[in-house]
């Protein structure tokens, strides 16, 4: 019962990161990607400095390594500035079910990466799996393509894939350094924290090279904009980690993790029947050929 009770709560975490994502579409759309990249992290830090203090009786992280500290650092910089700059940009441009089924090689990049840099031995199954995963991202990009001629927004789906790809390569290098720098004496929110800190800090300086810092606060004037992002910063780096590390608690790691990857099937009936999107057999074939890949990768 406690294991059902877990995954329970994997799936809802996919939920959450599936809600998260549209919501980041959406503004983004309205007032540019880059700028809801930047804000997030500025509103996710209130909501998160409270629930660290409720869960481990600090403000700020304590007792953490100089070691510790920069693998964190280094990882948030990768993963919350420039993986985010690059799949926040995909979400506007090709969508958020398209970007979250290429984001499921963000595992399948840091499996293979691990097993050339860190000599962690795939097995014969784990290989199938990311061959598996492999060919249905392709077949969805491919399918997602053909759609999109037909619309003529070729040019969209053409730079956004790639944008999708390079997110997914810097989350797997980010998700890397976080595993390395995970000890049992730090506490996962502790270092969600410590990551969200350094990739603000990234996108601080991302901004004021850009000459976007002010604007970008101004743009926050939309109230409605404001709330969907506030909510939007408080249930992605807040609400669904907690509700992942209630699920890896009680459930197996694998399944849990394999669970979380299925927000691009729960977004189908999202794009059908509110987006009104073309969704074909094959791109629904090749959603479930991509989770089913990477949920084999996890499981076994």
């Amino acid at each position: 019962m406690t294991a059902i009770v877990g995954e329970l709560m994997a799936i809802l975490t996919a939920g959450c990161f599936a809600t998260v994502s549209t919501v980041w579409s959406y503004v983004g759309k309205r007032i540019g990607s880059n700028t809801v990249t930047h804000m997030r992290l500025w509103l996710a830090i209130p909501p998160l400095l409270l629930v660290h203090y409720l869960f481990t009786g600090f403000v700020f992280p304590v007792h953490i390594s100089n070691e510790t500290l920069m693998l964190f650092s280094i990882s948030g910089l990768l993963g919350f500035t420039i993986a985010d700059l690059f799949i926040f940009r995909a979400l506007t441009l090709i969508g958020v079910r398209e970007t979250l089924v290429i984001l499921t090689l963000a595992p399948i990049f840091g499996a293979v990466i691990s097993w050339f840099a860190l000599s962690e031995v795939l097995t014969l199954m784990q290989i199938s799996g990311i061959l598996i995963t492999t060919g249905g991202v392709m077949w969805v990009i491919h399918e997602e393509k053909m759609n999109n001629r037909k619309r003529q927004i070729e040019k969209k789906h053409n730079l956004g894939v790639p944008f999708a790809l390079a997110g997914a390569l810097a989350q797997a290098l980010a998700n890397i350094l976080s595993k390395a720098a995970i000890v049992d004496t730090v506490h996962p929110i502790s270092g969600t924290y410590l990551r969200i800190i350094a990739g603000l800090a990234g996108l601080i300086i991302f901004s004021l090279c850009r000459k976007s810092f002010v604007s970008d606060f101004r743009k926050m004037r939309y109230i409605k904009l404001t709330a969907l992002l506030s909510a939007a910063a408080a249930m992605g780096p807040i609400l669904g980690v907690l509700l992942s590390l209630y699920a890896l608690r009680v459930a197996p790691v694998g399944v849990v993790t394999a669970l979380i990857q299925v927000s691009p099937i729960l977004l189908l009936p999202f794009d059908y029947f509110v987006l009104k999107k073309t969704i074909t057999l094959k791109v629904v074939i090749g959603t479930f050929v991509a989770i089913g890949g990477a949920a084999i990768l996890f499981i076994y």
